[in-house]
C-alpha cells in the first residue's frame, strides 16, 4: 500500500496561510480538502475570500481538493455547476498550466440521492478529465455509484462507514471496485494513525495506491477550528507508518 494524498478536511478561514504552508511543506503528499456549500462560500463570504487568497498564490506545494456539500452538491449531481465553483476550477493554475484544483469530493447525502440525475452527473465528469472525482461510499450510496460504474463513469471512492461522524470502524474493507481507487476515512487522527493505516494496509494489494482523510479529530476540542498541532500530527504519523514499511 501507498499513500499518494494525506489529507485533512475543513480547514477554514481560522486557519492562516502560513499554517497550511508549513503543513504542505511536510510532505507532498498533504492535501487541504476545502468545505465548500452556499451558506459559507458564496462569492464576498470570508471562506469565499480566504480560499481566493490561497488560489491567487498559486503555490505549486499546495494539492488543493473542493469537498462539495448540500445545494452545490445537489446541483452539480443534477448537471449544473454553481458559477463560484467553475470559476475556481477553470481559472487557476499550477505553474505546469495544471489544476490548482486536483480533486473535487461530492458528499451526497440523503436529499442529494433523491434528485441525481445519474446522466447529467456523467457528463460533469467527462467535463473535467483532468480532475478525480471522489464519492463517499456508503449503504446511502452504493446504489448511486453502481450506476455511475455502470456506465463507464470516471470516479473514485471515499470508504467512511461512519458517515461523515468521524467515528473509527473496528475494522476497514478492501476496495469494492476494482477499476475505481478507493481512500479511507472516518475517525482518523494522530494517535491511531499507524495502528489504522496497518489494519487498511492487510486489506489492499502490496502496490495498491490510496489516501487518507482527516477532519473532526484534526480540530481544538469544542470548536470547528483546524489545529496546527493536530494535523501536524496526524501527518508525521502517516509518513512514520509509510517508512517503517
Amino acid at each position: 500500500m501507498q499513500l499518494k494524498y494525506i489529507t485533512c478536511s475543513d480547514p477554514r478561514e481560522n486557519v492562516s496561510y502560513i499554517n497550511l504552508y508549513f503543513l504542505s511543506m511536510l510532505s507532498p503528499k498533504v492535501e487541504f480538502g476545502i468545505q465548500a456549500h452556499p451558506s459559507a462560500m458564496s462569492e464576498g463570504m470570508p471562506r469565499n475570500q480566504w480560499f481566493n487568497y490561497i488560489l491567487k498564490r498559486k503555490n505549486d506545494r499546495f494539492n488543493l481538493a473542493l469537498h462539495i456539500n448540500y445545494q452545490w452538491c445537489d446541483d452539480i449531481c443534477s448537471g449544473i455547476i454553481p458559477p463560484e465553483i467553475l470559476q475556481w476550477l477553470n481559472t487557476y493554475k499550477l505553474s505546469n498550466q495544471g489544476p490548482m484544483i486536483k480533486r473535487i469530493q461530492l458528499n451526497i447525502g440523503d436529499r442529494t440521492v433523491k434528485t441525481l440525475d445519474v446522466p447529467k452527473l456523467a457528463k460533469v465528469i467527462q467535463s473535467f478529465p483532468d480532475r478525480e472525482f471522489i464519492f463517499p461510499y456508503n449503504v446511502r450510496t452504493k446504489d448511486v455509484i453502481e450506476k455511475l460504474n455502470n456506465i463507464g463513469a470516471k470516479f473514485s471512492l471515499l470508504y467512511d462507514n461512519s458517515y461523515g461522524r468521524g467515528i473509527c470502524p473496528n475494522t476497514w474493507d478492501g476496495p469494492v471496485y476494482e477499476n475505481h481507487v478507493q481512500g479511507y476515512a472516518g475517525g482518523l487522527y494522530g494517535e491511531n494513525i499507524e495502528q489504522n493505516l496497518k489494519k487498511i494496509s492487510e486489506k489492499l494489494p502490496k502496490n495498491y495506491e490510496t489516501w487518507i482523510d482527516a477532519e473532526g479529530k484534526l480540530m481544538t476540542p469544542g470548536t470547528r477550528h483546524m489545529d496546527f498541532n493536530r494535523a501536524r500530527n496526524y501527518i508525521l504519523g502517516a509518513l512514520e507508518f509509510e517508512q517503517t514499511r
